[in-house]
């Protein structure tokens, strides 16, 4: 006989009982489709974190930052180091394996005020000109910070798009002058010398919007705005093939050595470990949803196998017809495994289509719930979409054999004496 008279019958039989196969195969369809969809989300989720690190500088780099307070005896105690531009140098000069040092100063409350009397409220960053290398952002108008206005601390500032435009909409900022003021110091004059391309917000950085930044040379910061020579953050930027926890220990021994051998006042922070953990994370949350999705296929396989053996019992006449005019046990086998291997095919492919539609639809309502993320891609890799087939396929001949093996054995004689 050939394949196709084996493969038809169980074909045809499914489409005879439609909502009888759907019934069927809902558990194989909840499961795919749960599964997927959250395998999508997860996936999108974690490119939404790479390309944001990315649009801070990406993974080679070790934020160092200030502590003002630290806990002795178990009562907080203020430190008394801080950090000066100095330690960026001496850093850049010691440590191998570094690109460079990003020494930044950030303030927040900062109002800003236009020659026309517009206001906006941006946060204020005192860097050197590695400032748009290092996060991969370029001048839209004007130019950036240079080298002179770091030596002579000059009233200069380059505007992120967003308050270029609050401050002076369609007009060219290039050129104006700005009133810096923070909370109740004297006003500082600035000028206007770039504008940046729109750069968005920053997921990983809690919402902070790079376009609402109003940078400063971190010497002008120093002493004109803050009055002091400290420096809040120092970011190094690494080797691809430096090691990190060597920089990490080396800056320790550099900024110790420089104060008075003591670091409570310092901590770090690493981009690339995140990430790491994130898809840690990702694959202990995949193996739990897979082993959800493999109790949801179980117990759909379980209502295959019930629905094979109702269809063998109403068939047992139609069986022993068939083997009275030639059908060998391997025809009947093949018909109602077949039937199960289709059901499960069927139920997989829906769930991947609903999974599909279910995570773009909740993909909706996580940009609704995170208006900081403006798309939230669905990634459906086409390795998931094998394994669920592959899966499939083996739930429908683990489920089908008992069934079709059941057929198969009926004596031809006794199935045509069956009242069904």
């Amino acid at each position: 006989m050939k394949w196709r008279d084996r493969l038809v019958p169980g074909g045809n039989h499914f489409s005879e009982n439609k909502i009888r196969a759907f019934l069927s195969i809902l558990g194989v369809f909840i499961g795919v489709a749960s599964v997927l969809c959250m395998i999508s989300l997860g996936d999108g989720a974690k490119q939404i974190i790479s390309q944001d690190i990315e649009k801070v500088g990406g993974t080679n780099q070790i934020r160092f930052g200030m502590s003002f307070w630290t806990s002795r005896g178990g009562r907080l105690v203020r430190t008394t180091e801080r950090l000066t531009l100095s330690d960026a140098l001496a850093i850049e000069a010691e440590c191998p394996g570094i690109r460079f040092v990003l020494p930044k100063n950030e303030r927040a409350l900062t109002l800003v005020t236009s020659k026309n009397g517009r206001q906006a409220r941006p946060t204020l960053e005192g860097v050197t000109p590695d400032y748009p290398i290092a996060l991969r952002w370029e001048v839209q108008d004007g130019r950036f910070l240079s080298e002179n206005d770091i030596d002579n601390a000059t009233q200069v500032c380059v505007l992120g798009n967003a308050i270029s435009t609050e401050l002076f909409q369609q007009t060219s900022a290039i050129g104006q002058e700005i009133k810096v003021r923070y909370q109740w110091d004297r006003p500082v004059r600035l000028r206007v010398v770039g504008v940046m391309k729109p750069k968005g917000r920053s997921f990983v950085f809690s919402g902070w919007n790079l376009d609402t930044a109003l940078l400063v040379p971190v010497t002008t910061y120093q002493h004109r705005l803050s009055g002091y020579d400290d420096i809040t953050d120092l970011i190094i930027f690494t080797e691809n093939s430096a090691d990190m926890e060597t920089i990490i220990l080396m800056v320790y021994n550099i900024l110790r050595r420089r104060h008075r051998n003591k670091d409570d006042f310092l901590w770090h922070w690493i981009p690339k470990t995140a990430n790491e953990r994130l898809n840690h994370i990702q694959s202990v949350l995949k193996i739990a949803l897979s082993s959800i999705a493999s109790f949801s296929l179980l117990v759909g396989g379980i209502g295959i196998m019930n629905i094979c053996l109702v269809s063998v019992g109403e068939q047992t006449r139609e069986i022993g017809l068939r083997k009275a005019v030639g059908a060998s046990r391997v025809d009947i086998f093949y018909q109602y495994l077949t039937e199960s291997i289709c059901l499960c095919l069927c139920g997989t492919l829906l769930g991947i289509a609903g999974g599909w539609v279910a995570a773009h639809g909740m993909a909706r309502v996580a940009v609704r719930i995170l208006p900081i993320v403006e798309k939230w891609p669905v990634v459906l890799s086409g390795h998931w979409i094998l394994i669920s087939v592959l899966f499939s396929v083996f739930i429908g001949i683990a489920f089908g054999v008992y069934p079709a093996i059941r057929a198969a054995r009926l004596s031809p004689i006794d199935a045509l004496r069956s009242e069904n």
